[in-house]
């Protein structure tokens, strides 16, 4: 009996995971212009191994160009497959984990927990949360778990400031803030011990 090899089929998705894997640290722009994909095609992928904790937004701006991403994981050759319906579902090939992004995996609860745990005045920036949390305010963590809060009613987007630097500020709502987390502790601990 030989050794039988598989080869990993060298799509887009293949060659942006092989990217991240050999610089580990990169900015999105240099991996655009090396692999000739669009921001269009790469945020989905980015915004969902985010999600996942696959990838760490360093730093950056407001440009998905400029942004500078570690890769956090890799678990191997082939790359997750990200699957987009009912919701985002990543799978790893190659340790067959499956991560669903409907808000309920433990690391998205853990990531909605730091940044809950972040809204410590009644009146805060998107910048101050972000900085308190740990998390890059461009993150897809930061942006899709603040709406979320929005949607919880934990806080409420206040209109941009009238100074030269424009800062989103929100209102948090203290109470709503403690039963969510008392929510999040218990269902952090749920999942860990299922």
């Amino acid at each position: 009996m030989g050794l039988e090899l598989k080869r990993v089929r060298k799509s887009k998705k293949q060659l942006i995971w092989a990217f991240m894997r050999r610089n580990r640290q990169f900015r999105a722009g240099d991996l655009m212009m090396i692999l000739d994909v669009t921001q269009d095609f790469l945020m989905p992928i980015f915004r969902a191994l985010e999600l996942c904790d696959y990838l760490h937004l360093e730093a950056g701006t407001e440009h998905f160009n400029d942004r500078m991403y570690r890769l956090n994981k890799d678990t191997g050759v082939r790359s997750p497959v990200i699957l987009k319906k009912p919701c985002d579902i990543v799978r790893d090939l190659n340790t067959g984990e499956e991560f669903i992004l409907d808000g309920n995996h433990p690391v998205q609860i853990h990531d909605k927990l730091r940044l809950i745990m972040a809204l410590r005045s009644r009146v805060i920036t998107r910048e101050d949360i972000a900085k308190n949390a740990g998390i890059h305010q461009f993150s897809a963590k930061s942006i899709r778990y603040l709406n979320e809060f929005v949607e919880l009613g934990i806080i409420q987007k206040m209109p941009r400031s009238h100074e030269a630097d424009k800062k989103r500020g929100y209102k948090i709502d203290m109470e709503v803030r403690s039963g969510w987390i008392r929510h999040f502790e218990a269902s952090l601990r749920q999942a860990r011990s299922a």
